[in-house]
């Protein structure tokens, strides 16, 4: 998170004593960080989190509960702007105050509901004298793309079996995981157990789309490892990839002077920080009868 540091100073003018405040907000009322996240629409739901902290001519930092800035006159809501309208989808977030790993408190707002891929959301945060700053975010949709597995290839080494994935698009994910369906040799029994690996933030933008490589071989050591047996076998490989929305990825090459200014990176208005979404990728493909040979050989 990032702190908001405010200035207190007085100046004397002739004999009038005359106090010129310098602090000015320019109608910036609260600093907003959060983001909606597609991947926690699970069957127990997770409930989404964004931090409030008032602009104020002081740096919040909030050493108790009994500290005057622990008490916050701020109310969170959020609306699907997407919805139909006899919907009424404006949900109230819950405050806490909570301690953070560095020993201070903050003022955290959560709610629990589905966000749905390509829908915009709405966060406004309410002052009591009716001042509100907001911002909006639209939920990366992406039941459209369909990754496809390319240039099976065996290094030179004879044993390391790499699988190219092309990605449509050149928008770069942000996370990046493999899965495989582990079971035995006979495809035809049920499904085994769906194990992920992360791949992070990997791959490049060609004219084809995203491409990154997965390295099987290594994969597969992997999971025996983790699941604690001499050798696997897969018949099913998948993707999770989580995307951000496009409004919260800065070009490249921008000036580090100019980020560094409060107001650079943020889609907040009448305030500063930043709102967000994520949206989640799942697919899932049968493996090739080639690759099915070449892991079978390599059990052996």
């Amino acid at each position: 998170m990032l702190a908001l540091t405010g200035v207190v100073a007085g100046l004397s003018i002739g004999c009038e004593d005359s106090f010129i405040d310098p602090f000015a907000n320019e109608e910036r009322y609260y600093t907003i960080y959060g983001f909606l996240d597609e991947g926690k629409n699970t069957q127990v739901l997770v409930p989404h989190e964004v931090r409030v902290i008032p602009v104020t001519r002081f740096p919040q930092r909030i050493t108790s509960p009994l500290h005057p800035q622990a008490n916050l006159d701020a109310e969170v809501f959020s609306r699907d702007l997407d919805a139909s309208p006899e919907a009424d989808s404006t949900i109230e977030w819950i405050h806490s105050l909570e301690q953070l790993d560095d020993g201070l408190f903050a003022h955290i707002f959560r709610a629990t509901f589905n966000v749905k891929p390509g829908h915009t959301y709405r966060l406004e945060v309410h002052r009591s004298d009716g001042v509100v700053a907001w911002a909006e975010t639209t939920v990366p949709s992406l039941s459209s793309l369909i990754p496809e597995p390319v240039n099976l290839r065996v290094l030179a080494d004879s044993i390391t079996i790499l699988q190219d994935i092309l990605i449509p698009g050149a928008i770069p994910p942000w996370q990046i995981a493999v899965s495989y369906d582990v079971v035995g040799q006979d495809c035809m029994l049920d499904r085994g157990v769906t194990t992920p690996l992360p791949y992070g933030n990997v791959g490049e933008e060609t004219p084809e789309g995203w491409r990154f490589t997965v390295n099987i071989s290594e994969d597969l050591v992997r999971l025996a490892q983790r699941l604690d047996r001499p050798n696997v076998f897969f018949c099913v490989m998948g993707l999770r990839i989580r995307w951000l929305d496009t409004r919260w990825r800065t070009a490249e090459g921008n000036d580090e002077n100019e980020l560094a200014l409060p107001t650079a990176f943020s889609n907040v208005e009448n305030g500063y920080g930043f709102f967000g979404s994520v949206g989640v990728l799942h697919y899932e493909w049968p493996a090739s009868p080639a690759l099915l040979r070449l892991i079978r050989d390599e059990g052996r």
